[in-house]
């Protein structure tokens, strides 16, 4: 199942050509699109994906987790490149460094070659070719989690198609009276993303908190934050720090998790 091939030669062209994968400001801009969830995959699932985008089973995968060795890194002004091998393949991964504050230097992922990392991005196609958009990067803390991905990989699978032959409703977590703050759970603020705004980290912090696998209800984030922030401000803090990769949706598109969580 794992191929022990190293993928590094094949693709080595790619650092060469700086104009293939195109920066999202120079893009037109598009309705944001939510991410409706994180899954786990292999290289080889992406690179065997079909050009209308990345499925697993009968689902749509927007925003997926990778475990693979740094194979090579290249860093210029605008943006970080990786050469990204997980033994079922290699692929290409680009996280773009676009701070919005010009006077503050977006930091560099400590990520260096011939170490394992974790990635959460979304799929790319530039001339042709798959690449990954990365939305964050960070080193593996312990190589068991390399065999945690593995398995994660097989049962998000086999869940998947479980999903497409069974029934099942929902209704039950939609009107559950649990409320969020019975279920929230201490959150040190040092694991909260830098660079929010004072309302982008109220929603961040509210979501980080619940310690419910199926993650916050969007009426108890706005209920907890009442007073504070209106239905809209909140929502529309939602949007973006889904689109950001900062929080994902589970059960539904009304519940979320954090990604760091």
């Amino acid at each position: 199942m794992w191929d022990s091939r190293s993928y590094g030669n094949d693709q080595g062209g790619f650092f060469n050509s700086p104009s293939q994968f195109a920066s999202p400001s120079e893009k037109q801009d598009k309705p944001a699109r939510r991410v409706q969830n994180i899954v786990p995959v292999t290289v080889r699932q992406i690179l065997e994906s079909r050009e209308d985008g990345l499925k697993i089973g009968s689902m749509d995968v927007h925003m997926f987790t990778l475990v693979a060795l740094v194979r090579h890194v290249e860093v210029s002004s605008t943006k970080v490149t990786y050469l990204l091998d997980d033994g079922t393949g290699g692929i290409t991964g680009v996280f773009w460094l676009e701070s919005t504050d010009r006077e503050e230097q977006q930091v560099i992922p400590s990520v260096v070659e011939n170490m394992y990392c974790r990635v959460y991005a979304s799929l790319r196609t530039s001339q042709g070719k798959k690449h990954i958009f990365v939305f964050r990067i960070m080193n593996l803390d312990n190589l068991n989690d390399l065999t945690r991905h593995i398995l994660e990989v097989m049962y998000s699978s086999l869940k998947i198609q479980k999903i497409k032959t069974s029934e099942i409703t929902m209704n039950s977590h939609a009107n559950s009276n649990i409320s969020l703050a019975s279920s929230f759970m201490a959150t040190s603020a040092s694991n909260q993303p830098s660079g929010f705004s004072p309302q982008q980290n109220l929603v961040y912090s509210t979501i980080s908190k619940c310690g419910r696998d199926i993650g916050a209800h969007r009426d108890e984030v706005i209920k907890a934050l009442e007073g504070k922030m209106s239905a809209r401000e909140v929502m529309n803090v939602v949007d973006f720090l889904s689109n950001e990769g900062h929080i994902y949706t589970t059960i539904d598109d009304d519940h979320f998790r954090c990604t760091d969580n």
